[in-house]
């Protein structure tokens, strides 16, 4: 049985109903509308570029099944088609490691702050695990203080990059996570989302 069920209805730190699933092709639309809707500044962290929106051809490879080489979860809100979206987390297996994987996450600004991108990286974990894979790379800007310190906290080994920038690596192994507010808080969502597959 999978890990996972193919969508959830939860709550954001504020209380605000959501729906986590994972993204199809029909969302081409939707994501393209939510990428150009970040701020410079999310954008810049998100993309390493000053350039609003993203490059159609990552979008369509986003979008695109590709036999198991990456995954996407989005999050929308509940009834509400006038926000393209809250966030998504994508995993990108990574050539030559059979088990690792890059990670990525967009939140939109209005919704940072939100635990979105721990429920995105619960979910993403989860289904990774299945996949086999033992470990997530993720790569963060120098002056993306927020993020740094969220890996951090969750126990990401950092090593600083000669074109700048930082590689982080966070194993996919609970007994690894430190006693933080943010491992804890993914260690909660990791459990909901595994309860809630058992109950189904």
């Amino acid at each position: 049985m999978s890990a996972l069920l193919p969508s959830y209805r939860l709550l954001l730190n504020d209380r605000l109903p959501v729906i986590l699933r994972p993204l199809t092709p029909d969302d081409r639309e939707r994501i393209t509308d939510a990428f150009r809707r970040l701020s410079p500044e999310s954008t810049y962290f998100r993309f390493w570029t000053r350039v609003q929106g993203a490059n159609p051809k990552f979008i369509e490879r986003l979008c695109t099944n590709d036999d198991g080489q990456h995954r996407t979860w989005v999050i929308v809100i509940e009834n509400n088609d006038d926000i393209p979206g809250v966030g998504g987390g994508s995993y990108w297996r990574s050539e030559g490691l059979e088990d690792s994987a890059e990670v990525s996450f967009t939140v939109a600004d209005e919704f940072q702050g939100q635990g979105v991108g721990t429920l995105l990286l619960a979910v993403l974990w989860a289904e990774a695990q299945e996949a086999g894979l033992r470990q997530f790379v993720a790569y963060v800007m120098d002056e993306n203080h927020v993020m740094l310190t969220w890996w951090a906290n969750l126990g990401a080994a950092h090593v600083k990059q000669s074109h700048g920038g930082w590689e982080l690596t966070l194993r996919l192994d609970e007994t690894l996570l430190p006693d933080t507010s943010a491992a804890n808080s993914l260690r909660r969502r990791l459990g909901f989302l595994r309860a809630a597959a058992a109950d189904a």
